[in-house]
């Protein structure tokens, strides 16, 4: 019987896509003199900060972070929103005593931060950041650890996400992976992943746990 259900925050509880392209787009523009096309930023959702701008760019990872951090501070209360029916699916799962947490590619820092700003925070018995593990999402670390938190196993937790990152972490972990439906690529996910449950709205999560 599911017990569990582990959020990813990003582009899942959270649409943050427009604040990410914005923020990459102009670190592009200032080390690189020119933008990329949103379907090459898109491939990153899901991965550590730090893998991506390590990878993508030559220069010291302060000076992009710093930029890229500028560049949002003050702009995440303003651009970013709870998905339809967030808030509303936590409240139902904790009615009915279902365990819930975060795991994402986020710092701690920022991720309570997010929660604590839109009151959802109190809805968490674990929150799992990217700083909080060796290993990172697709690897099962993250996952697992706030499985063994929660006391529960990954035969009886939905992981919800919205990346290849999360589809992948959900497997590798032996977890339940439940894919978000209303991103671009998510019909390729599907297929990738040969995912059972694609979710159009949060709260169609009620139904899977019944």
């Amino acid at each position: 019987m599911l017990d569990t259900v582990v959020f990813d925050f990003d582009g899942t509880l959270a649409d943050t896509s427009e604040l990410i392209i914005n923020s990459f787009q102009t670190v592009y523009k200032k080390f690189f003199g020119e933008e990329k096309p949103v379907e090459y930023i898109s491939q990153f959702f899901g991965e550590p900060l730090k893998v991506t701008i390590e990878r993508e760019f030559p220069q010291p990872f302060e000076d992009v972070f710093n930029e890229y951090r500028e560049y949002q501070s003050g702009k995440f209360n303003n651009d970013v929103k709870l998905f339809n029916n967030a808030a509303e699916i936590l409240q139902y799962l904790k009615s009915k005593n279902i365990k819930t947490a975060i795991v994402t590619s986020r710092m701690r820092e920022s991720v309570i931060k997010a929660l604590n700003y839109f009151n959802i925070d109190k809805y968490f018995d674990v929150v799992i950041a990217v700083n909080d593990t060796i290993n990172h999402k697709p690897h099962p670390e993250p996952l697992l650890k706030a499985i063994n938190l929660l006391g529960t196993s990954p035969d009886k937790t939905l992981f919800v996400g919205d990346s290849r990152f999360d589809m992948e972490c959900a497997n590798n972990a032996g977890a339940i992976p439940v894919l978000t439906g209303w991103h671009a690529g998510s019909e390729e996910l599907k297929n990738q992943y040969d995912i059972k449950y694609v979710i159009n709205d949060l709260y169609e999560i009620s139904r899977i746990i019944v």
